[in-house]
């Protein structure tokens, strides 16, 4: 008989990433990561392998190897790694194995992507140099003379960033490295502005990249443009196509094109569609090739088992006629296929699971897939193409052992009807043990966001809660992606009015249930579903406890307090400062004299997202009114994202409270 899971059965599911298939589609390179309890700390190694044979590693250490990168003839590897910590370096190793060689000498900072020339001799890169006054150099050089940390001089909005903490002026930039030599020459310079996402021409003649270069970026996030640079060096040619956000640029092998992901609304983007775009390389044609669409490109799926967003990968057929990307669709995740005119929009797979990552052949017969469901967390699988078909070979099984062990819940999925008449769509997760005559406690979960979704994706906290007898909702309300653009821009604006009203139906739906004890609920969400909890319990008594993490408080303070500035009239009606009125009506804050729910408060020092000044207001608020409420702030070296990347011991901690606060109550 199979045992309950545990919270340190989260330190035993390993992490896989970046699934990157040879030319010759003969082998697959990935990341594989894993949690080292007792050292408190990640590792990622690269692990290949061969088609027909056993996974094997690639490389070793206790360090981090990451974006692991085919070079054009599939005799080298080239990846990122931190093992000449705390610097990062861009490595190449032979495809055979041997020796992994550094091929960069940065300075500390972060490098964010690259890309191999056509004929494998250079690679472009973007990177981010840390200032020298906040290297780990000087850092210690000050600590031992006993000085203090130098003021930092900030004159941008755009100035820090949760989980990636304080950059100030720094930018990213784009590099040249000759692979041989390792000789490094930059490309752009300009202090005011940051570069993404660089693609060679197949000529190898030029690099074109994206860059936002309003004479006001911060205050005009959404005017991202396509920027092509001689590879040499020399002046900057813009590529006329719409304004709008855009994201992984890609260079068409036969010369003509560049695709993009994005949408044209600069100054409105978000929640919009994201698509697929093609422009020629001279510009002002650009084409929408997935127009008939109703979804956004991209993973907007939420789980425990890996960052947020997944892979957004958009790659070119070697003949230049198709595209192939990954959409979000109710709940899952979707590799789909384009024709360059825009015709022939295949969806390639379909089914109760999502692809996090996906890459390509050269003869584009075959694929490599990170695919994983609400039952199993992901693992590398071969897809074979026929025409528009693609048949699975699972590869790796390294979760294997542990789902062989525990019980898992298997999701059961419901759809109920709002009171406008659209359907919300969600899954209950029920005991592994259930018995059907009992009346169980109900927890209802709600997703951050707001605009990600919940679906077809392992989730350790929501099975530890399960295994723990609780029954498990989750749900996607409007403001949800992955059920089209409507209804995702349904709460613009208006959080805790259309979204309070279909997770009340939700409610009503859990609460008629003969096997849910209508006495006995909870609720309870992160970020943005922190915030709807606060919203629920100050609008409402029917649930007997909550716990609201990382959340929401009061948009007023927020909206000057978070690593993203509020704009004013854009998402939100108003500004911060002498028109807050919007943003008042729609905080929780307004409405923490009627909470009367028991309420356990988890936030985290260094979360730049939602500041832990919003769950300071909302515990003095209601520690002040003689309330039911428990605090617990977690240390700096936690963010918004401690229950997906959060160091292991506070990962623990956390589920542990979670447990007790509903042992206590429910």
């Amino acid at each position: 008989m199979k045992r309950a899971i545990t919270i340190d059965d989260l330190f035993r599911i390993k992490l896989l990433g970046s699934p990157q298939i040879a030319p010759d589609g003969s082998q697959i390179v990935f990341v594989y990561k894993w949690i080292d309890p007792e050292k408190n700390k990640y590792f990622s190694n690269l692990w290949r392998v061969r088609v027909g044979e056993e996974a094997s590693p690639f490389t070793y250490g206790e360090w981090s190897d990451t974006q692991p990168r085919w070079s054009p003839d599939g005799k080298q590897v080239a990846f990122i790694s931190n093992r000449q910590k705390p610097k990062s370096q861009i490595y190449v190793i032979p495809a055979d194995g041997g020796e992994a060689r550094p091929i960069t000498n940065l300075e500390e900072g972060s490098i964010a992507e690259f890309a191999w020339s056509p004929d494998g001799s250079k690679i472009a890169f973007i990177y981010r140099e840390t200032a020298p006054e906040w290297r780990e150099q000087a850092r210690k050089e000050r600590q031992e003379k006993g000085f203090s940390n130098p003021p930092r001089v900030i004159r941008r909005a755009h100035w820090r960033l949760d989980g990636d903490g304080a950059f100030v002026e720094q930018r990213y930039h784009l590099y040249v490295v000759d692979v041989k030599t390792g000789v490094t020459k930059q490309l752009t310079a300009d202090p005011e502005f940051s570069e993404s996402s660089p693609a060679w021409s197949p000529c190898g003649n030029y690099i074109a990249f994206l860059s936002n270069r309003h004479p006001d970026p911060d205050n005009h996030p959404g005017y991202d443009a396509i920027w092509i640079v001689p590879a040499e060096g020399g002046d900057l040619r813009r590529v006329e196509a719409p304004d709008g956000p855009k994201y992984a640029v890609r260079w068409s092998p036969d010369g003509k094109y560049l695709a993009y992901i994005g949408n044209p609304y600069p100054d409105d983007p978000y929640p919009r569609n994201d698509h697929v775009w093609r422009v020629s390389v001279d510009g002002g044609d650009a084409v929408d090739l997935i127009a008939s669409l109703d979804n956004t490109v991209g993973v907007g799926t939420l789980t425990d088992v890996r960052e947020f967003g997944g892979g957004a990968p958009l790659l070119w057929s070697a003949d230049s006629q198709h595209l192939y990307f990954l959409v979000s669709e109710r709940g899952g995740v979707y590799p789909y296929r384009v024709k360059v005119d825009g015709t022939h929009l295949d969806k390639l797979l379909d089914g109760d699971f999502e692809v996090a990552d996906l890459s390509l052949s050269q003869d584009e017969h075959r694929l490599a897939l990170l695919k994983g469901d609400a039952t199993h967390p992901h693992e590398l699988f071969l897809a074979e193409r026929t025409g528009n078909t693609l048949s699975l070979t699972q590869l790796t099984a390294f979760n294997q052992p542990l789902l062989d062990e525990v019980a898992i819940a298997h999701p059961e999925e419901f759809e109920v009807e709002a009171d406008d008449g659209v359907k919300i769509h969600g899954w209950l997760l029920k005991p592994p043990d259930f018995d059907p005559a009992r009346k169980y406690p109900t927890i209802l979960m709600i997703h951050g966001g707001p605009h990600a979704m919940y679906g077809r994706v392992f989730f350790h906290e929501f099975q530890l809660h399960a295994a723990h007898g609780y029954i498990v909702a989750y749900t996607n309300p409007r403001g949800s992606v992955g059920y089209g653009e409507a209804f995702a821009r349904a709460i613009k604006g208006d959080w805790g009015n259309r979204d309070f009203k279909d997770l009340m139906t939700v409610t009503d739906y859990l609460a008629s249930l003969p096997f849910v004890d209508a006495e006995r609920m909870g609720v309870a969400g992160g970020s943005y579903g922190g915030y709807m909890t606060n919203w629920i319990v100050g609008h409402t008594s029917r649930f007997k406890a909550a716990i609201t993490d990382r959340s929401v408080v009061n948009l007023v303070s927020m909206a000057g307090t978070s690593d993203f500035p509020m704009i004013p009239n854009r998402y939100w009606q108003g500004n911060f400062w002498d028109e807050p009125q919007k943003l008042w009506e729609c905080s929780p804050l307004a409405y923490a004299g009627r909470i009367t729910t028991p309420l356990l408060i988890v936030h985290s020092e260094g979360d730049l997202r939602c500041p832990i000044s919003e769950a300071d207001q909302l515990f003095a608020a209601l520690v002040r009114q003689g309330k039911e409420v428990l605090y617990i702030r977690y240390p700096a070296e936690s963010s918004h994202g401690l229950s997906r990347s959060g160091p292991p011991d506070l990962r623990r901690h956390r589920l542990e409270q979670y447990l007790n606060w509903w042992r206590e109550h429910l």
